[in-house]
């Protein structure tokens, strides 16, 4: 069931901040002691993770006993996106998440205390885009003017792509109405004219492909310099757990950046571990364009300021964040 664009940007953040408020989170003072993470005594940590490819070097590091060997147990919960994990980790239900600068920027600019962690992913031509029914009239972004596009969260990184993409084309907010619909359900809502297009990123991409849809606009290629250069794909946590438990961060950190180096060097690694994690057959696990894995994958201040400035542009937030390093967990 898609949510329609009437949902307020702010509305996920917003029930962090009474989150927040209830529980007394974002309160850094009377930090733990520190953990002593070993193989023998595990110490338990729930991931927000999606059903994407960029998230491969999690589920890869899982599968090495990478996280194991750091002295951490991880179990994996899918969530809809950053924005919608982070209630949750404000609450203390996730420790970690799959998530990107938009979402981290967004809360601080509320004065939630998200963090980056790691980065993963960046653009790259054949990953996303939006994609309208082989049938529709809309050769370009341009002739989705007074229509109905779908996003996976609102308020979220895709958001912000699919304007900038609009905004390219000359589309202005009011030309058009996004609705929110879950990435696995895009293709076939594309198909179905539920939606007239919909920002789609692999293996979705494909799949909505093999059933006639065609891309309008990518990031890489027609959608402007700035969205060609944000990063997408990282995991975050909270200031308060990372103060509270810099051990566990670090130890995260580097089990992270070990399945993002398995990765980078063989993609069939991405190919095989893609159906353990997803309802991807091999075949097409093996057929779909895998993500770019960003060079430097440490969390990048300059990264971040290309995603606030966009985000500032398009009313995602009203002022620059001052501090950018504060959103960086310490992982040293």
């Amino acid at each position: 069931m898609a949510t329609s664009r009437s949902v307020r940007r702010g509305v996920p953040i917003a029930m962090a901040a009474c989150l927040l408020v209830a529980c007394g989170g974002g309160d850094d003072e009377g930090t733990t002691e520190s953990t002593e993470l070993s193989p023998e005594n595990p110490v338990s940590i729930l991931v927000g993770t999606l059903p994407i490819p960029d998230n491969a070097p999690l589920f890869l590091a899982i599968q090495e006993g990478y996280f194991e060997e750091e002295g951490l147990e991880v179990e994996t919960q899918m969530v809809a996106g950053g924005s919608a994990a982070l209630p949750a980790m404000v609450a203390g239900d996730l420790q970690f998440s799959s998530s990107n600068w938009t979402t981290v920027l967004q809360a601080a600019s509320q004065g939630l205390p998200a963090q980056m962690v790691w980065e993963m992913s960046g653009p790259k031509e054949g990953v996303n885009g939006i994609f309208v029914a082989g049938s529709s009239p809309a050769q370009d972004a341009a002739g989705l003017r007074g229509q109905r596009i779908a996003v996976n969260t609102l308020a979220g990184l895709v958001e912000l792509q699919v304007r900038e993409c609009l905004a390219e084309a000359g589309l202005q907010d009011g030309d058009y109405e996004l609705v929110e619909i879950p990435f696995p359900d895009m293709p076939a809502a594309v198909q179905q004219g539920n939606v007239a297009g919909a920002f789609i990123g692999e293996p979705f991409a494909t799949l909505a492909e093999d059933q006639g849809a065609r891309a309008v606009a990518e990031p890489t290629e027609n959608c402007g310099e700035r969205v060609a250069e944000m990063p997408v794909i990282g995991f975050m946590t909270t200031s308060q757990y990372s103060a509270e438990n810099p051990e566990v961060t670090a130890a995260f950190a580097r089990a992270l950046e070990r399945g993002a180096e398995l990765a980078e060097s063989d993609p069939q690694n991405v190919i095989d571990i893609l159906p353990t994690y997803t309802q991807l057959t091999p075949e097409l696990a093996g057929r779909m364009t895998l993500p770019a894995w960003l060079e430097d994958r440490a969390p990048s201040t300059e990264r971040a300021e290309v995603t606030m400035d966009s985000m500032i542009e398009f009313g995602f937030i009203e002022e620059p964040v001052e501090d950018l390093d504060a959103l960086i967990a310490p992982v040293d």
